[in-house]
């Protein structure tokens, strides 16, 4: 255990007790980001220990992502940047491991940390305690109450204008409702700082991970990729007649409209993929092969990962085709995104593996990856993804087939798109936005958020018509 330093102490309150005043009574917004600086900046003096491009990469990354808590509203959207960006900050803390334990034990560092915290303080509160001005303080302070309550009780009982005065004086404010929470919050954030800390001064150890490779025979690896791989390539020959061969093909093949041709395999297509990325790992990671025979190996497997590509295509070409004539859903944008995500991984796999056949490690590929992937989070979001599903719906789906419920659950940032709509649908559903997103009233200071203020100042401009009753349609 790692002796705590002087200062730490101090920081850790400072943090918990800014905390617990920006935290409460406010949406997600400005006070969650101005907190995640302040561990940060209470923190520093330890991190310094380890920067390296890798660290401040993920630290960007992650402070990235907890920044757009103060752009976007979607709930959904900020509930998935949140724990990405603690991770990657983790991640940047600890030193950023090198395989994937220790990528893994990077990112769960400071939750790890939390344990061993106490230990942690008490050298820095055994030295605080033992300071004479302390106790005495604490005890004085302690008879203090105690005489003023008994007095005060006495008193208040012997003389009704004085209870009066005392219950005027005593009468809980609106605040003390909040006193638990700030409790907790300050206990909570004055804990995480010690915790970042105790990460950053602990040396770095990477976990080592399974180092055993199997030996096997040629045939157990060979003829079953060779077999996926004709598979996979006889599914692409496929895909490229029947996209590229129109509605026509479709029809008189299948049966199916070309809407439901696009939709019927997506997410089996993207299944494919995820799977193939574990038959990389481990064909890669556990089978031991010779000099000859890795060659192959690679061989099979980047023609795999190749064909794989030209799956997601078709599989992110099946999606533009159903998004063309129905709009955008959270849940298209979202697969839309993974599958895009999936072929960055794809990339990166092929580049490792080229890499590894030159004679050249590849320890970079975990952190990589995660690092893609947190870029990715932070891209996806810069992408506005409630706007975007709002603004196809309007334009395809029209007046006639609006879905009133789904869209009156997107965020404050769909509001431009919505706006667009005649009345009296666009007063119906704006106010559904409005009720959903706490648009009525203007939001405190730590719960500033642009995409919100935004929206009020749209609002403002056009107002509401009065309550008028919509038709709802569903998706």
């Amino acid at each position: 255990m790692p002796e705590a330093p002087k200062w730490v102490l101090p920081a850790a309150a400072g943090a918990g007790a800014f905390a617990a005043v920006a935290l409460p009574e406010a949406q997600a917004g400005l006070g969650l980001v101005l907190v995640a600086v302040v561990l940060g900046g209470a923190a520093l003096p330890a991190v310094l220990r380890r920067v390296t491009p890798w660290t401040v990469a993920f630290g960007a990354t992650a402070y990235w992502l907890v920044a757009m808590a103060a752009v976007r509203d979607a709930d959904w959207l900020v509930a998935i940047l949140l724990p990405a960006g603690a991770g990657l900050g983790a991640l940047a803390v600890s030193g950023a491991g090198k395989g994937w334990m220790g990528v893994i034990r990077g990112g769960l560092s400071v939750l790890l940390a939390l344990g061993p915290v106490p230990w942690f303080l008490a050298g820095p509160m055994k030295r605080l305690t033992a300071r004479r001005r302390v106790l005495p303080t604490l005890a004085a302070l302690g008879i203090t109450a105690v005489l003023l309550l008994v007095f005060g009780v006495l008193f208040a009982s012997a003389d009704a204008v004085f209870a009066t005065y005392v219950e005027r004086l005593t009468a809980a404010p609106a605040w003390v409702e909040q006193v638990p929470v700030r409790i907790f919050l300050f206990g909570v954030f004055g804990v995480l700082p010690a915790a970042v800390v105790l990460v950053a001064l602990r040396p770095v150890v990477d976990p080592a991970g399974p180092a055993t490779r199997f030996e096997v025979s040629r045939s157990v690896w060979l003829v079953p990729l060779t077999a996926v791989n004709l598979l996979f390539a006889a599914f692409v020959a496929v895909q490229i007649t029947a996209l590229f061969g129109g509605d026509a093909l479709v029809l008189e093949t299948a049966g199916l409209t070309y809407a439901e041709y696009a939709r019927q395999g997506f997410f089996q297509l993207v299944v494919v993929s995820v799977f193939v990325l574990g038959i990389v790992a481990v064909a890669a990671g556990l089978l031991k092969v010779g000099r000859r025979e890795r060659w192959v190996l690679a061989a099979l497997l980047g023609v795999l990962c190749g064909l794989t590509m030209v799956v997601l295509a078709s599989a992110l070409h099946r999606m533009n085709l159903y998004t063309d004539a129905y709009g955008l859903s959270r849940l298209r944008l979202s697969v839309q995104a993974t599958v895009w995500w999936l072929g960055a991984l794809f990339a990166l796999v092929l580049v490792a593996g080229a890499i590894r056949l030159a004679g050249r490690g590849i320890g970079w590929l975990p952190r990589t990856i995660v690092l893609v992937t947190g870029l990715s989070l932070g891209a996806f979001a810069l992408a506005n993804p409630d706007l975007q599903v709002a603004r196809t719906q309007v334009e395809i789906r029209g007046v006639t087939n609006l879905d009133s419920d789904y869209l009156g659950d997107l965020g404050a940032e769909a509001v431009p798109a919505l706006d667009r709509l005649p009345e009296p649908q666009r007063s119906c559903v704006l106010r559904d936005v409005v009720r959903a997103n706490g648009l009525a009233e203007p939001d405190p200071w730590n719960g500033w958020n642009l995409a919100r203020a935004q929206a009020r100042a749209l609002l403002a401009e056009r107002p509401l018509l009065p309550q008028t009753s919509c038709p709802a349609r569903r998706l």
